[in-house]
């Protein structure tokens, strides 16, 4: 009997060793396939948008001169006072809407009411986005524009050429 026992935990230490070289392996061939894929992805025309000092950025890479760079800042500051304003209403309304779908009966004319509002909310952080985009164009001179156009065109693009802080290709909304 306490042989029997030793082979048991025996046969289940080397199950249990065997189970975790297996994960191992799978992330390991997880993390080095996604790394070959990005860096496959990655060309020269792609564009990699920094996840900070996006004034810096746009300085760079469109050459502003400092009166263009004061203007590009005091547009970006007006841009996310009032994007932060609407994300924290979509918030709110998503809030709502789980709050609903939580409930033992959840009422559809409320979740309709909810998902209008938050389709509106939307259209008016998109809008945003467009004048944001409108108000930097209006800074610039012809060479800045077109760069500053292939530097919009892949955030928006469903092609998806742009690289974002995190990695990731910007997927649009």
């Amino acid at each position: 009997m306490q042989i029997n026992t030793k082979i048991l935990v025996g046969i289940i230490a080397l199950l249990a060793l065997l189970n975790l070289t297996i994960v191992g392996t799978i992330l390991y061939k997880k993390n080095t396939i996604s790394h070959q894929v990005k860096q496959k992805q990655v060309s020269k025309s792609d564009i990699i948008v920094p996840n900070n000092h996006l004034g810096r950025f746009f300085k760079k890479e469109l050459n502003l001169s400092y009166q263009q760079h004061r203007k590009f800042q005091k547009i970006r500051q007006e841009y996310h006072q009032n994007t932060g304003i609407v994300i924290k209403k979509m918030d709110a309304v998503r809030t709502n809407i789980i709050t609903e779908l939580g409930k033992e009966k959840s009422d559809t004319i409320i979740l309709n009411l909810l998902s209008k509002k938050l389709g509106n909310l939307h259209t008016q952080l998109k809008n945003l986005s467009i004048h944001y985009y409108l108000d930097m164009k209006a800074v610039c001179n012809p060479n800045q524009k077109t760069k500053l156009y292939k530097i919009f065109k892949p955030i928006v693009n469903s092609k998806r050429n742009a690289i974002m802080p995190n990695g990731r290709f910007c997927k649009k909304n």
